[in-house]
């Protein structure tokens, strides 16, 4: 018997330990193939997405001020799918065990969810210091509200640019482009006949007439003041009329003009039998042959005739292209690019009726280049508190149209030519008046 049993010892053994290696094989499960862990880690990543973006959000495309696109950034839900994802291939050419990648990707979804606020009230996306290219550091200064449709770019450029552009010209809506570097943006100018020959300690000397205000000049000529030009103020041209001598000093100064001049300025008043006295007829070939050139020749935006506020004014205004076009030439080179207008009567709201009327006549902006609160009918003049009061209303209105570009009050001059003294922007001696001050500094 015990032989026989020591004869079965070896079987027995063997049963021993396969009972014995059962449990163990029992606790793995069905191998897999790695393939099949990679998709397992795809749909975890597709949950991470879900949570991390806000029911019904739309991605957007975000613009800058000048209209390109931003790089497109991609979400903390998308950074994450990556690390999942490469984590996974990871593991697939290592075997290593799928668990640990996924507790390693809900830490980070939940670090990430950390960083990440949103700010579901508010409507405006902010992006400050897009310029890095690490994610991370991007991706912490983003504050996202799915409910709106404006962005901000704080360190964009050309958007900083576009808002200082227009807090700097929102009380000076539609002043024309400037030639000068002084006082870019206003509308006023100065209407200056007082020559060249004012020293900087003369009370008439242009640099005490610029101020705070004051960024363009004409003479009512062709020649510029050296002082004016040195201290940054746009010098503005005119062919003041059609005689031999006005024609020859247009033409003579034009290779001294400043780098400032940007537009120039046609006849003056051509309806006023007193002043250039032009029909526009005749008025065309000095147009064509005289003052057409320098839009070719320096790249200069040109005014039409500045006529008066008499109704013969618009008239000879708009009668001119049609009749310049009706002599041969092109449309275009008989256009202007902007109107500028005289006026003189006593009423803020008649002559801003005028105003508007005379832009919707020629559908042109408008440069006021003389006006006064002055009565050339027979009528009572203006007085004092008149004359401020319409100064001060108009050159407040001026500032807020957009058709009106420039405006030059009459006068800056000691001798204001029959026109009222309450007018004067400069006194009889030279010295800068209260108006005048209003006007440098505070219109």
């Amino acid at each position: 018997m015990i032989a026989n049993l020591a004869s079965l010892l070896p079987y027995l053994a063997l049963a021993g330990l396969a009972l014995e290696a059962a449990p163990v094989s029992a606790a793995h499960g069905v191998q897999r193939h790695p393939r099949d862990r990679h998709t397992k880690h795809i749909e975890r990543a597709h949950k991470v997405d879900a949570r991390m973006s806000p029911v019904g959000a739309k991605h957007k495309i975000i613009r800058r001020a000048d209209g390109s696109q931003c790089r497109v950034r991609p979400t903390s839900a998308t950074t994450e799918a990556v690390a999942v994802e490469t984590a996974a291939a990871t593991e697939a050419a290592s075997t290593a065990d799928s668990y640990s990648v996924e507790a390693a990707a809900y830490t980070e979804a939940a670090s990430t969810d950390a960083a990440y606020t949103e700010a579901a009230a508010s409507s405006v996306y902010t992006e400050a210091a897009y310029a890095s290219p690490t994610e991370s550091s991007a991706e912490a200064q983003q504050t996202e509200a799915a409910s709106s449709s404006v962005y901000t770019e704080a360190a964009s450029t050309e958007a900083a640019s576009a808002v200082t552009t227009a807090s700097s010209s929102s009380s000076t809506a539609g002043a024309a482009s400037s030639g000068g570097t002084t006082n870019v943006g206003s509308k006023f100018g100065a209407a200056w006949p007082n020559g060249d020959y004012a020293s900087s300690s003369d009370p008439n000397y242009i640099g005490n007439y610029i101020g705070s205000k004051t960024s363009w000049y004409y003479t009512w000529a062709a020649s510029s003041v050296s002082a004016g030009d040195n201290l940054g103020l746009e010098f503005v041209p005119m062919l003041w009329g059609p005689s031999s001598d006005l024609v020859s000093a247009w033409w003579a100064a034009q290779s001294s003009w400043p780098s400032s001049v940007k537009h120039a300025l046609f006849f003056n008043e051509p309806n006023e039998s007193s002043q250039s006295n032009v029909a526009v007829n005749d008025a065309i070939s000095y147009w064509m042959n005289d003052y057409l050139p320098v839009r070719a020749s320096k790249g200069l935006l040109l005014g039409s005739a500045a006529t008066t506020s008499a109704p013969s004014g618009l008239t000879w205004v708009t009668d001119f292209p049609t009749a310049c076009t009706g002599a041969g030439n092109s449309a275009a080179d008989c256009a202007a690019d902007f109107v500028p207008v005289h006026w003189y009567d006593v009423s803020a709201t008649d002559f801003q009726t005028y105003l508007t009327n005379f832009h919707t006549g020629t559908g042109l902006p408008l440069w006021v280049t003389e006006y006064a609160c002055q009565n050339f009918n027979g009528g009572a003049q203006c007085s004092d508190s008149e004359t401020w009061s319409l100064h001060q209303t108009m050159a407040a209105w001026m500032d807020e149209q957009d058709f009106i570009q420039r405006y030059s009050p009459f006068g800056m001059m000691e001798n204001m030519q029959g026109v009222e003294q309450y007018n004067a922007l400069m006194d009889t001696s030279g010295s800068i008046t209260d108006l005048g001050t209003y006007y440098i500094y505070s219109s």
